[in-house]
């Protein structure tokens, strides 16, 4: 059973409650207060920087900013979505299986951030496992040609179906007998149009926009540059609250 409707109603320029900005700002009081402060939230150890470069316009993301904001996206698909089956699910940057993340044997799609390190630049990278191929979702074309994108995931794109061969993906699960293609071989590597942002920063913040609504089967309408200083103050709320914000 595959269940995705509570997250296509989400709105994403849902405003942010009053209670949460009042929260968010006693937090950044309590660091000016004292500079040094190191705070928790969920498996990182934040400090007034890790903030500070959240909110800050243009701020670039760490590989921290990402996997909290996709841990909290995965932890509202849980509580949202008990089903044994889901249409997705994302990996941590480390490509790891993370906290509230699911078994790829009950997901048909897999989301991943990838760091082009060369360019210090964040992609999101779907891994559809029926159709046995890889979308890359850029919000800076302009940045890397095509080929050289390609050649970076080149890796995956081999090492993936060996992996899954070893474990013998396809003989069971959802997938048995379900794939539309040659798995076995490498798979193919497309980059998609997606809107694009205007300014240097903002990379990490599309790639979460990108997941989360592509996630939720949304529009990509709202991820625009325009809106991403209000997306980064949201999800500096959500970590404040331990929650991504329901429909």
């Amino acid at each position: 059973m595959i269940k995705t409707t509570g997250l296509k109603m989400l709105d994403p320029m849902k405003a942010i409650p009053h209670d949460d900005l009042v929260n968010l700002l006693k937090l950044c009081w309590e660091w000016r207060q004292d500079p040094n402060l190191v705070m928790q939230f969920g498996n990182v150890e934040a400090e007034i920087e890790f903030f500070a470069s959240l909110v800050k316009a243009d701020g670039w993301l760490k590989g921290d900013h990402i996997d909290l904001g996709l841990y909290l996206i995965r932890k509202r698909q849980q509580q949202l979505e008990e089903v044994e089956i889901a249409d997705w699910t994302t990996t941590d940057v480390f490509f790891m299986v993370p906290p509230c993340g699911m078994d790829w044997q009950n997901v048909y799609k897999v989301y991943t951030p990838f760091m082009l390190t060369k360019y210090k630049h964040w992609v999101a990278v779907m891994i559809d496992l029926v159709l046995c191929e890889i979308k890359v979702y850029d919000s800076k074309v302009s940045l890397i040609p095509d080929d050289i994108v390609k050649e970076e995931l080149a890796p995956l794109s081999i090492t993936l179906p060996n992996l899954l061969n070893t474990i013998d993906f396809y003989e069971e699960g959802v997938y048995a007998n379900n794939c539309s293609r040659d798995w076995w071989c490498p798979w193919p590597i497309e980059r998609v149009d997606v809107p694009q942002q205007s300014n240097e920063g903002d990379c990490g913040m599309f790639v979460l926009k990108y997941i989360e609504l592509f996630s939720a089967q949304l529009p990509l309408a709202t991820c625009t540059s325009h809106n991403m200083p209000f997306f980064r103050l949201k999800l500096a709320a959500e970590i404040t609250r331990g929650d991504a914000y329901f429909p």
